[in-house]
């Protein structure tokens, strides 16, 4: 099976985007892939740990809380910018407890062992 990285570089400044990255992300674990999402830009709102995703929904699509559930639970991969939440004023205890840490050379490292790379 294959692994996804998936940057999402955006969360409530668009929907569309930040749900559609969710969604092949579901799917591609779904299908027995591994996932990895890099969430950065304003993508790292998606694995906050309060209440910011509540309501968030793009029509015809589940809301973004059940899709980033999903994920958590069925063993996908968070790895937060760490340049890019500090840049929003978060902190770590602002993200949910699976989501890691992670810089630009971890990032450019699991891209250059051949995962399959997808941006959102």
């Amino acid at each position: 099976m294959a692994h996804f990285f998936v940057n999402i570089t955006h969360a409530g400044n668009d929907l569309d985007r930040a749900t559609v990255g969710l969604v092949l992300a579901k799917n591609a674990l779904t299908e027995g892939h591994e996932v990895t999402l890099f969430l950065s830009l304003d993508g790292v709102h998606l694995a906050r740990s309060d209440n910011y995703l509540h309501g968030m929904q793009e029509p015809t699509f589940p809301p973004l809380l059940e899709l980033r559930d999903f994920l958590v639970q069925n063993g996908a991969k968070f790895w937060i910018c760490a340049g890019c939440y500090k840049k929003r004023g978060l902190e770590e205890v602002h993200f949910i407890p699976e989501a890691t840490m992670a810089g630009a050379a971890q990032a450019i490292q699991t891209m250059a062992s051949g995962v399959v790379p997808v941006y959102y």
